[in-house]
This record gives C-alpha cells, structure tokens and sequence, in this order.
C-alpha cells in the first residue's frame, strides 16, 4: 500500500491547513464503507480482482484495451482505503489563501439556475451553504497542496509523470453534483468518502465541442437532456476511468449524515493549436530583429500583384523554422510540458557553495518541489540527440555525464536525491551532478524537507 494511504495530513507548505467543522451535519462513519456496491449491468467493462498499482500485465491490458478508447470500473482498486483527508479537512484547504476551489450551486429546479463561485473562501462562505439545494465543492491542485495527496500519485507510476494534470476533489452532500457533461481530458474518479451513483453515455452528441448539446445560457456546462448508457454506485475504494469525451453525471448518494467526497486525477490534454502557438513563439524568440529583405526584388507591372519570387521567399523563411530532427522538437517540448501555468512569482534565488550543500546533505536527501515540473529525455527516435536533456520549470539543460544523468533521473522520477547520486562509478563527485544539483537547490526547485516543516 503507498505510504499516502497511512500518511498523517501534512502540508508541503510552511503554512498549516485547517479544517471546517460544522458545515455539514456530522461526520460520516456509515458501514457502507465495508462493503461491495452490487455490479453494474454489462455496458462498461468491470475489474474486481486488480488494485493500484497496476502490475506488468494490469498496465499492458489496460494501455491497449481501454486507454483513450473506453470506460473502466475498477472494484476496489485501493481495498480499505483510507483518504488522506476528509471532506472537512479538504473544506480547509478551500480557505487557504492560494486554494484552487470552485463552488457550483444548483439554485431552482430549471438546468440554467447553475451558479458558480470562485474561491479561495472564508469559512462562512462553507457553513453557510444551503441544506435544501444541489452544491458541490471542487477543490484543485490538491497534489500541491498537501503532501499525502501528492505521494498518491505513486499509485499510477505507469504513467508519465508530466501528462498528469493535478488530483481534483468534490465533495457534496446526498443529491450533490455539477451535472452531466463531457471533458477532453482522461480522468480516473476514485471515491474517498460516502458513494456517488455514476451515469455514463459514450455518445457523439454529448461531446464537449458539440455546443448544441449543452444548456444555454448557463454558468457552468452542463448536457441538456442527457441519457445514460450504463449506470452505477461507487463506495470508498472503488474506481472508474474516463476517456476523453465520454459524458458522465455523478450524485452523490448515501452519505447522510456526512458528504460524498471523489478524488479526480485528471490528465493535461493541450490543444493542437496551443503546441503550434508554443513552438512558433519559442522559434519567434531566435527571429527578433530579422526582418523581410528583398534585394532581388524586380520593377512591376501590377501594383496590386505579389510576385511568385516574394512568394518564395515567405515560404522559406516558414520553412526555416520547422524542427529539423527530433532533438529540436524534444528541447521545446520538454519546456512547453513542464512550464508552469498561471502567474509567475519570481522565486528568490540563495547562493550557497557547493561545500554548504554537501555539509547539509549528508544526513538527508533533497525532493523536488511538489508545485513544479520535471522531466527528462535520454534517447530520441531518429537518434539526432547527442546528450541527455533536463526540464525543470520550463528551463533545459544539456545533460552529458553518467552521474547528470541519474541525478536529473532522480530529480525527474519524484525521488529523494543524495549526495552519492551525484557521484561517479569511482565514488568521487561529478562536476556536472554537483552544478546541476547546485543550481536547482540555489533556485529552489529541491529542498530538503525539515526546511519546509
């Protein structure tokens, strides 16, 4: 079982969450808990005899059966499960003063009287929700948050690391939800507390681009005249996976006198015409101050016409900027996943020596920062990469040595970095490790954890 299963509810920030007490009748401790919600009718697929993480065989079925294709319930794919926080507790995370937290309100009994607000809110805001309407609390971001949360995505270690969006929680009271709709992202929906009946229909009409087909006029998104294709209740435990575009409707159910509580772990899906936008910016930047220059250019006739030559000439400068191999590519988009979205704060940069560093990691290793992204690129397929890459925060770094690379690895692979990855097969400290350790630690991307504490 992953330690975010047993762990205490620590944050990775310096600051401590709260919870909100009261704005819920009770807790809920029902012995519903225990046991096995009754199988659904035979239109989606159900696993009932593998839990997370998924083996060698479990992730190979599941890549070429259902990944991008199709639906998955999967029975008690974490038995026992123990969240890592409650919904009061995640209540709490709500208010802190860098929440990700929405709140969707159904106001009437008309699919348009969906109201939505945006957090972060004051506990008032969360003690004062009505008792007789539909709401939901979403709360993002959930993996940054708090560390346990975070240390759950070892759990879908089959899946690189910088295609996961962020783990999403909602929690709503008996009857609570935010309506049917669709989404271009995967998403695995993992109940935590109390169940949730599900309702899914893998139906063109409901995709997300099909404006036509959702409520006018609406705060939030949500499918006018949905109609299931299979439907079924989630107890603590269990598990369903979405593919991109398949509708879904989840309501909270049986959870009186406390809430439903689903943790989402959803995937980055970027549009076609953002990696386009991406790259040509990134080409742009190496262009500033080029300009059209046409000494060829011949006496016309017509005013009014563009001649075949200048035609020419645009299309090269185009083609001058299409990536000649695949190395040319992996350096952008390294940078374009692991680019953090959102404002930019401009970190505070400490310098310290590389004999300050080793004097303080000699009893403890250094993590990555929980907020930040990281990868790394060791071979490509048209072999024009001569070295290894390293992606941190949108930034590359050329990576050459045995011992850069591991540390990079590391780095990349969510894991704790000690001094001795940084050295060579001889045991004595690599040049390249120790820089490239140095100035994520100066930067504050690693740290080591007491300081955070």
């Amino acid at each position: 079982m992953c330690a975010a299963m047993r762990a205490s509810t620590s944050r990775a920030s310096s600051a401590p969450h709260g919870r909100v007490d009261g704005w819920r009748r009770g807790r809920h401790h029902s012995e519903r808990a225990g046991r096995r919600a009754p199988p659904p009718r035979a239109k989606v697929d159900v696993w009932t005899e593998v839990t997370l993480p998924f083996d060698e065989r479990a992730r190979e079925r599941f890549m070429s059966e259902y990944w991008q294709k199709k639906p998955l319930l999967i029975r008690q794919a974490i038995p026992d499960f123990e969240p890592p926080m409650d919904g009061d507790e995640i209540a709490g995370l709500a208010c802190e003063e860098d929440a990700s937290a929405r709140i969707f309100l159904r106001e009437g009994d008309d699919d348009r009287s969906w109201r939505k607000k945006i957090g972060p809110f004051d506990e008032e805001d969360l003690t004062s929700l009505p008792e007789d309407k539909l709401w939901s609390l979403i709360v993002n971001d959930l993996d940054v948050q708090a560390q346990p949360f975070g240390d759950m995505l070892e759990l879908f270690n089959c899946f690189p690391r910088w295609r996961i969006s962020d783990i999403q929680a909602s929690v709503s009271p008996d009857g609570g939800g935010v309506g049917p709709h669709s989404d271009h992202f995967d998403v695995f929906l993992l109940q935590a507390e109390g169940e949730k009946l599900w309702a899914v229909a893998d139906n063109e009409e409901y995709w997300p681009d099909n404006d036509d087909a959702f409520v006018p006029e609406c705060e939030i998104r949500v499918l006018n005249n949905f109609v299931e294709d299979d439907s079924f209740t989630l107890v603590p435990g269990d598990m369903l996976y979405l593919p991109p575009k398949v509708a879904h409707n989840g309501v909270a159910v049986n959870s009186k006198p406390g809430v439903s509580v689903t943790l989402s772990i959803g995937f980055l899906a970027p549009t076609t015409d953002e990696l386009i936008l991406s790259y040509t910016q990134r080409v742009s930047e190496n262009l500033k101050g080029s300009r059209w220059s046409d000494p060829w250019l011949k006496p016309v006739e017509d005013v009014g016409s563009i001649s075949p030559d200048s035609i020419s000439f645009a299309s090269n400068i185009i083609k001058q900027t299409f990536p000649k191999n695949d190395a040319e590519v992996a350096r952008w988009f390294g940078c374009h996943v692991t680019a953090r979205t959102g404002e930019e704060e401009d970190a505070e940069q400490t310098e310290v020596s590389v004999e300050e560093l080793l004097d303080a990691w000699e009893h403890q290793g250094l993590v990555p920062r929980e907020d930040l992204r990281f990868a790394f690129v060791d071979n490509v397929a048209d072999g024009s990469l001569d070295n290894g890459l390293f992606f941190a925060n949108g930034e590359c770094w050329d990576i050459f040595s045995p011992a850069a690379m591991k540390t990079a690895q590391v780095i990349a692979n969510r894991g704790e970095l000690y001094e001795e990855d940084t050295q060579t097969e001889e045991c004595d400290f690599d040049d390249e490790a120790l820089k490239l350790a140095l100035t994520l630690f100066e930067r504050g991307y690693i740290y080591f954890p007491d300081e955070e504490e």
